[in-house]
């Protein structure tokens, strides 16, 4: 296993080494998911948020060791961590383009408004 941060290390029975020296047991990617997946989406953002917080320019390496993994299982012929990935990254793109048009598209309108004193 590749890690960005080289701080967190993860072991096949479960137990993890955080940054600060911690050693844990009982967090696996199995219980992480099926926790994130009982989050509401307000949760899941500040999960995100505090993902960038703690990783800062390092989650863009760890994310190429990442699809680095997933292709290799996918090579192997389990390609479930590509479909979700691709599924989350496909979609989240997608909305995010299009939120951003209509946010773009709104503004765009205000600021007519407010220009000419006539509404919307």
């Amino acid at each position: 296993m590749t890690t960005a941060s080289g701080k967190t290390q993860h072991t096949a029975n479960g137990w993890i080494t955080t940054k600060s020296g911690v050693l844990m047991s009982g967090l696996n990617p199995r219980f992480c998911a099926e926790e994130f997946w009982a989050m509401d989406s307000a949760q899941q953002t500040e999960f995100f948020a505090h993902l960038e917080r703690i990783a800062g320019v390092d989650l863009c390496f760890q994310m190429a060791y990442v699809v680095d993994e997933i292709v290799s299982r996918a090579d192997k012929g389990d390609r479930d961590a590509q479909n979700g990935f691709q599924t989350m990254l496909a979609h989240a793109q997608d909305y995010v383009q299009r939120a951003t048009m209509i946010r773009t598209g709104a503004a765009r309108m205000a600021i007519a408004a407010a220009t000419t004193g006539e509404a919307p």
